[in-house]
């Protein structure tokens, strides 16, 4: 599987990423909330290096300024290799090495307070390529040289307003974020559209082995957003004893899902070097487990379950009566 970053900030944090200077707030193009980038920050996400890449995004321009583009870019290091970025008359304009220099400028002019997907398609190479599409169309073909410098992969991605210390008005919206590499024969071309939610507990099951923090029941404590740290949860301190509750309905209607996971936010009170797990249950069919994952002792770990394609019972798509009928939850690993 070779999707290497999937995010709608629906959890409401920015725990997990590598640099920080933005907030969430107002728009969203799916579920509740997105990320809101005023002037002169930005949100960088760190990964394993890679030459070649595609990501989509979605892009609500609030207002864009020659002074302070509004840009997504992908880095080496400190080292910006490149960038798509809006131009002051509102066209998506790719660039190569660390300034806006427009090396190819897409004839799609766009409107302020509007929702676009953005896809962009990167090889880096002394004969590379960048490709553009806005909403599904072909915007931008560039081909040529994409490699700036001695630098052949990227290890970091960057959606951000330059700030330039003048005056300007840029602000943007990020939604709906999905970045593929091209390995692994899935997830290893273009995205295409995609709309992130999330899904709740909302009742507990019979499998409860975890101590609640409050005597009410254990999926009251875990169903905070953004997660409330010490205030309410549940902890364990026996390996592989596990709590699984029920979740919402999704509510969603004529759609296609392409994959779902469990996301969690949690800490290791003990500082023992114990690890978490978050398991997946679809109706008719076992747990399904993710991979152990290294505990911190504060709230600063992403932690998250095993990505599932399809339903493990049948091999078939997921369908909105499996999601409904899901069921989930942590499990103590040592």
């Amino acid at each position: 599987m070779t999707r290497v970053w999937s995010e709608g900030f629906e959890m409401r944090d920015l725990v997990g990423y590598s640099v920080v200077g933005t907030y969430i707030t107002g728009t969203a193009r799916s579920g509740s909330v997105a990320l809101y980038v005023p002037r002169g920050q930005y949100l960088g996400k760190s990964i394993t290096a890679i030459s070649e890449f595609y990501i989509r995004f979605g892009l609500y321009v609030v207002a864009y300024s020659t002074n302070n583009p509004i840009y997504m870019s992908w880095n080496k290091g400190s080292t910006r290799l490149g960038c798509v970025y809006v131009s002051n008359g509102g066209y998506l304009t790719a660039s190569v090495g660390t300034g806006f220099s427009a090396t190819s400028t897409g004839t799609n002019r766009l409107s302020s307070s509007t929702w676009y997907l953005v896809e962009v398609h990167v090889l880096i190479s002394d004969t590379g390529n960048i490709d553009v599409k806005l909403d599904g169309r072909t915007d931008i073909t560039y081909s040529g040289d994409t490699k700036p410098g001695a630098d052949t992969t990227v290890d970091a991605i960057r959606m951000a307003n330059e700030d330039y210390g003048t005056s300007g008005t840029a602000l943007s919206i990020f939604d709906d974020i999905g970045l593929n590499d091209t390995a692994g024969g899935v997830d290893d071309s273009w995205c295409g559209d995609g709309r992130i939610i999330v899904i709740k507990p909302n009742s507990d099951t019979a499998t409860l082995d975890l101590t609640p923090s409050a005597a009410v029941g254990h999926y009251t404590l875990v169903d905070d957003i953004p997660a409330d740290g010490d205030t309410t949860y549940v902890e364990g301190s026996v390996d592989d004893e596990e709590d699984i509750y029920d979740l919402e309905a999704c509510g969603l209607g004529d759609v296609i899902i392409t994959r779902i996971w469990t996301e969690a936010r949690a800490k290791d009170t003990a500082s023992s070097g114990k690890n978490v797990a978050l398991i997946t249950k679809a109706s008719g069919g076992a747990e399904v487990s993710g991979g152990d994952v290294a505990l911190a002792g504060s709230y600063t770990v992403k932690v998250l379950g095993a990505e599932e394609l399809v339903n493990p019972v049948d091999s078939a798509a997921w369908e909105v009566a499996d999601i409904d009928a899901l069921q989930g939850g942590p499990r103590t690993r040592p």
